[in-house]
């Protein structure tokens, strides 16, 4: 297993010294989160309940450390232990006092929350196949435990810009996680010699992008020059001031390939006459046990199904099998994994691998013991009588713990899972069809790397949100990222999923496999299902549409805590976007009333980003009027469109100007992706930059009170405008500049105060005035 490193007993001390400090109000909510994040020790959405990461490498974990976690668990009364997408487990709704008890008492089993979170090497992901598959062409995880052994050890690995993902596959064939990793390593032999390709920069976080290849083979030796050379190139060249840019792809991005892939070898050309960094795999030392107990014997139809689903012979450790077992949302209560750990320990202690499918792998079990697993996993109430896809399905915390989250996800997979068991396909004829779901924008599920994924964002239907999901799918082939082909209400996902397998079930004959249907038909078939979706029933009509799965309340944005805010901006901007997006692809369809889809894109493009300066249009004029005094008059969109504008604001023909109404719709979105989180846009004019900011500054001092209190009244702003408008103001602020607003009572008064601690800001002071409130907020 991975060595924990000699300094961990005094980290644990200095963060339980930062959790007395915290308590006693002598450090600041972000200062102490600086310091806890790094340890694996995250706030959930309750305030005051944390979440514990534990590192197991590739997922390899013992079953006498499974125990210890259940024991962990079970006495810091964790509400339920979790398998995460990266191969770990956490222990959720923790009291802060219990956090270094737990630490103290894993650390005796060699396992450590440390590296859990911020800007650190995260848990290193490992093809669950390496070790028994003889299709992999070495086995890869003695190569990630000792590579984690010596990173975790490294002062920098602390330190960087933002977190390092690292994953090893079994081969080129089959490669999966390593494509889309910061570093990604796939085992190669040339010559008799072991050694990796390398790919650097690969995510599925927002912009996702595989990795770029920079060594097609690097031997063994130079694989901890590799590592830490990505960890000097990301200190060197990050984006430290914009944590929404701070990853390696980004650096791409900013300097292209080539210029990128150069930066990189400079820094790994540095280390190759150090020898100390040679590397030398770990010698994991495993042991496997013939258990004492008794085979049961079972030749009934559900053992022999459930075995055709879950279970395979190895080819590697021949007359060894492996054996997936399924845990619901990836969730399991402590005393049932304390019971887990106890069976397994008869096996050996090479028995257990965590999946990024939030389930168990089983390995090295003997053939006549499978009827042993079945009915013991059966017997403590797993649904192992379930096809492979249902128990398959992949979904994030979401928003019931997340502070990021939008939507529910876990309540859309039981959802679906229901409607599936129902549904009457045949759903063991796709086995391996893979269904992430994730309840935001970022991809902690990886919605992006599977065959059919989901990600939570908000619909509108007239003034009423709803809770909606992006749909993606590889259309471009197996080993290629997903993309979004549209989006469906929450209510129809299950509905649509059904519809979608069904279709392609009826035609999978045709077909060599899944891949090929998708990439030659795939979006055809979703956008013709989703039209069938697009139309939802007022909220007077049908409220079941305005709620989320599992939720008790009416969606809002209010329901999402902390994040609300953000989410409620960034879905406004989205929204436009795909209507963009979903009418230049009409322009290329027979019959389409071209005059109609060009007024589209200007419309949505004048407004997809007067968020941004605190404009809520109700006209189309003022649409009109905010884009061409916020965006053109300041110089972040040419003059030249102007024109193209006015046609659209009178309803002249622009029949004539399709180019240069696609340029306007390109520009908005250089804009946008170029913003910061200041809400702020790199442009070209920077007097121009200068002009347009000078006259908010003079706008602020104006109505600066004698005690340097800047005041806003923004009482009647629903709902993200009036947060929108603050983060407007707070921009044009000094550090430690103090700013009043007063906001309604209900939403506002719920949203807006978390919103602006998101952001890293203080908030002093909230104050009741009859019906309405005063916050006092310190920028920082």
């Amino acid at each position: 297993m991975y060595v924990i490193p000699k300094s961990l007993v005094a980290d644990i001390q200095y963060n339980q010294q930062q959790i007395e400090k915290y308590k006693n109000g002598e450090i600041g909510a972000k200062q102490f989160k600086a310091v806890r994040v790094p340890m694996g020790v995250y706030e959930q959405r309750q305030d005051g309940h944390y979440m514990l990461r534990i590192r197991s490498v590739g997922g390899l974990i013992t079953p006498s450390q499974i125990k210890r976690v259940a024991e962990v668990a079970t006495s810091v009364r964790a509400s339920h232990i979790h398998v995460t997408t990266r191969q770990e487990f956490q222990l959720h709704d923790v009291s802060i006092d219990d956090v270094t008890p737990a630490m103290i008492s894993l650390k005796e089993v060699g396992l450590s929350t440390q590296g859990g979170g911020g800007n650190t090497i995260r848990n290193i992901l490992v093809n669950i196949q390496g070790g028994i598959n003889s299709r992999q062409v070495f086995d890869p995880y003695p190569y990630a435990v000792a590579l984690t052994s010596r990173l975790i050890e490294e002062k920098d690995s602390w330190t960087m810009p933002r977190k390092l993902k690292i994953a090893f596959d079994i081969n080129e064939e089959d490669a999966d996680l390593s494509l889309v990793a910061d570093l990604g390593f796939i085992p190669k032999i040339i010559d008799g010699e072991k050694g990796f390709k390398v790919l650097l920069g690969g995510s599925v976080a927002s912009n996702p992008h595989k990795g770029w290849l920079v060594f097609d083979f690097l031997p063994e030796k130079d694989l901890f020059r590799a590592a830490k050379a990505a960890m000097n190139f990301f200190n060197l060249n990050g984006n430290r001031k914009n944590r929404h840019k701070a990853r390696i792809r980004h650096i791409f991005y900013k300097y292209g390939e080539s210029e990128t892939i150069k930066l990189y070898k400079e820094e790994f050309n540095k280390l190759l006459h150090d020898t100390s960094l040679d590397f030398v795999p770990a010698d994991l030392q495993f042991n496997y046990e013939t258990p004492r107990f008794e085979p049961i014997k079972d030749d009934g139809g559900e053992f022999i199904l459930w075995k055709r689903r879950y279970a395979s012979a190895q080819t590697l450790n021949k007359g060894r099998w492996s054996v997936l077992v399924p845990f619901l949302n990836g969730n399991i209560q402590a005393e049932k994994l304390l019971q887990i750990a106890d069976f397994l320990d008869a096996f050996g202690n090479d028995v257990v691998r965590l999946t990024p499918r939030q389930s168990f792998q089983i390995r090295n079990v003997q053939e006549q013991y499978l009827p042993n697993i079945y009915h013991f996993f059966k017997t403590i109430g797993f649904p192992v009588d379930s096809p492979l896809i249902i128990n398959n399905l992949t979904a994030c915390t979401g928003a019931d713990t997340c502070r990021l989250g939008i939507c529910l996800p876990k309540g859309l997979e039981k959802a679906i899972a229901n409607r599936l068991q129902k549904s009457g396909l045949n759903l063991d004829e796709i086995p391996d069809l893979k269904i992430n779901i994730n309840g935001c924008p970022n991809s902690c599920a990886q919605n992006a790397w599977s065959d059919l994924g989901f990600s939570g964002r908000i619909g509108r239907k007239g003034d009423f949100p709803y809770p909606a999901y992006n749909v993606w799918a590889r259309i471009n082939g197996k080993q290629e990222l997903a993309e979004v082909q549209g989006f469906v209400a929450a209510k129809d996902v299950p509905a649509f999923v059904e519809s979608y397998l069904k279709h392609y079930l009826d035609v999978k004959s045709q077909y060599s496999s899944y891949d090929e249907f998708v990439r030659k038909d795939g979006n055809t078939v979703i956008t013709n299902i989703l039209e069938s979706f697009s139309e939802i029933p007022d909220f007077e009509e049908d409220k079941n549409y305005y709620y989320d799965w599992g939720a008790k309340d009416v969606f809002s944005l209010a329901s999402n805590g902390q994040a609300e805010c953000s989410a409620g901006l960034f879905d406004i901007i989205e929204l436009d976007q795909d209507t963009i997006k979903e009418k230049q692809a009409e322009l290329l369809k027979p019959g389409v009333n071209v005059e109609k889809v060009l007024h589209d894109i200007v419309f949505s493009a004048s407004h997809m980003l007067l968020v941004t300066r605190g404009l809520d249009p109700r006209t189309d004029d003022e649409v009109y009027d905010g884009f061409e005094q916020q965006f053109i008059k300041t110089g972040f969109v040419s003059e030249t469109f102007l024109p193209v504008v006015e046609k659209a604001r009178k309803g002249f023909s622009l029949r004539n100007d399709s180019v240069k109404v696609n340029a306007l719709a390109l520009r908005v979105n250089e804009l946008y992706a170029s913003m910061d989180d200041s809400l702020q846009f790199k442009i070209d004019n920077e007097e121009t930059f200068k002009e347009q900011t000078k006259e908010q500054e003079l706008k602020e001092k104006s109505q600066q009170t004698s005690d340097s209190v800047a005041k806003y009244d923004f009482r009647g702003v629903a709902c993200p405008m009036n947060f929108v408008k603050t983060k407007v103001v707070l921009a044009t602020m000094k550090h430690g500049s103090l700013l009043e607003i007063l906001l309604d009572d209900g939403e506002p008064i719920k949203n807006v105060p978390g919103s602006v601690r998101l952001e890293g800001h203080e908030v002093l002071e909230t104050s009741n005035v009859d019906d309405y409130w005063k916050v006092l907020i310190k920028k920082n």
